[in-house]
This record gives C-alpha cells, structure tokens and sequence, in this order.
C-alpha cells in the first residue's frame, strides 16, 4: 500500500461520507464495484484517470481535493482585470484587484454540507434537507458558510455580484450598498453559480451603469446558467413547500415577501412559477 494511494482513499471516503452515502451508493453512481471502491478508499488499490474524474464529478468536489496535495489555483487578479478592461472599466479592474487582495487573506469556512450538482431545484431541494433547514426566513449567509465559501462585503456600484475561487477558498463578494433583500437574492445566487459548478476560477455579475451595455456580451456571461443561477436562488430563498403553506395562510404577496426575506418582486415570480394566485403583478425581479 503506497501513502498516497492511502491518502487519496481518504479523502474520497470524506468525500463519500460528506454526502451521507455507503460505499454501495457511490459504486451504483460512479458505475463501479463496491469491491474497487473498497480497495481506493483502504489504499489497497490506485486510481486510474478516468476513476479519478468520475469520482470527482460523482462526489461533486475537484478532481484536485482527492489528490494527496491539491496544486495552489493561479492567482486571480489579472484575470480579473482582463475581463473588466474587455468591458471597458478600468476603474473596475482597479477595484477587483483590491477586493481580490483582500479576499486572499481570508480562510475557507469549514464544509459542513456536500451537495452533488443537479438540477437547480434539485441542488437546492439538498442543501435545504442537508442543511436541516426547515423555516423561514433561510438562513443564506449560514448555507453560503456551510458550503465552504466566504462572503466578503464590498462597495461598488457596477457589480451585483462576484464569486471568485482563490487558492485559500471560494468567495463571494457582495454589494453592500444594495438592500438586504437584494444582498440575500445575490448570496444565493452566487452560491447556485459555485454548486452548479457554473464556474471555473470567477464568475461576475455586474449591474449598474455597466449592466445594459455587458449583459450577454461580457466573457463570464451564459445566459443559461443565470437562468439557473436565478431558478436556485428562488428555490433556496423560497422553498415550494414552505411558500405554498404559508400562502394557504396569508397570499398577499408584500406579506409574504417580508416573512421570507425577499423582494416583493421576487415573490411574486415564485407565486406565479407555483401556480399559486398573487394581488399584484411584479414588473421586475426585484
């Protein structure tokens, strides 16, 4: 048995038991023996390529966490700075290279939750039960945490908002001169984004005077996982089961809006995507 065949078992065991699954479980969902995963996680055995990168894509994590020592990611700023200047912003890309310095010394928030990337529903229908969340308002910061991300909040006015992977951890920044509402709606946004696996080191979502003029021609803009990101967001923040109880209750949507924390706007979207009847029609989504 090799140390870093016995480390690399250790860390998909990790991964595997993050996720509340039996070695049986994980065999079924990465189309392998029971007996082979046995082997790779006691060390007995190593893994091959292609085992590695079904494992990571099955376990949800990078191929890089189940190596014995994960390679420090590229730094970041200049990056950034390419694709604010591709948008003609150089005071952007002066602030995104302060927000990324100062994000840098952060540490990552210990992974309480694992959570396979799905459907956006489905994604957020398992963090919710993973989480044990059962109430609103959702707590989002606390789920953005137990998922391993920072939040760092900044003030700048043409971005929504930003999360960024470092080599120390994944991070969201946040606006926040933005009403609370709309800092939990871009919370969860951008955390849709990170467990959708939408990005690759950042991903930017800019608003402002800037956002007419990038929306669908910027280099991180895809408008299906926005979509996504948005479909998430909406069923992290406003959980179907608990929207549709409590409007048996109450369906004023401003009443509504305001016990889970959200934009009258936004509930009256998730009203509507429920089928469910609302007093006043919403012109935008928040």
């Amino acid at each position: 048995m090799s140390s870093n065949a016995a480390r690399v078992g250790e860390r998909i065991r990790a991964a595997r038991e993050a996720l509340g699954w039996s070695q049986g479980e994980l065999a079924r969902r990465v189309d392998r023996t029971q007996t082979a995963i046995s082997y790779w996680e006691s060390g007995r055995r190593a893994l091959g390529v292609d085992d590695l990168i079904d494992l990571a894509r099955v376990l949800s994590v990078p191929t890089a966490e189940l190596l014995p020592e994960a390679p420090a990611k590229p730094v970041t700023p200049t990056l950034l700075r390419a694709v604010a200047e591709r948008v003609d912003a150089a005071k952007l890309a002066d602030e995104l290279e302060r927000f990324t310095e100062a994000a840098q010394g952060l540490e990552r928030p210990a992974i309480k939750w694992r959570v396979a990337p799905a459907s956006p529903r489905d994604t957020a229908e398992a963090l919710l039960e993973a989480s044990g969340v059962s109430k609103y308002p959702v707590p989002i910061e606390e789920l953005v945490y137990g998922c391993g991300v920072q939040i760092l909040s900044w003030d700048f006015r043409d971005i929504d908002g930003l999360i960024v992977e470092l080599s120390t951890t994944p991070v969201i920044w946040v606006n926040r001169n933005q009403a609370e509402v709309r800092q939990r709606f871009t919370l969860a946004h951008e955390l849709g984004h990170y467990l959708l696996r939408h990005i690759d080191q950042f991903h930017i979502d800019f608003g402002g005077d800037l956002s007419p003029s990038v929306t669908g021609g910027h280099p991180s803009y895809d408008w299906r996982a926005e979509r996504a990101a948005n479909e998430f967001a909406a069923n992290i923040l406003m959980p179907a089961s608990l929207v549709r109880a409590r409007h048996a209750v109450n369906n004023n949507t401003k009443v509504l809006a305001k016990e889970f924390h959200v934009s009258a706007a936004a509930m009256g979207y998730r009203l509507a995507h429920l089928g469910l009847d609302s007093d006043a029609d919403q012109p935008s989504l928040f």
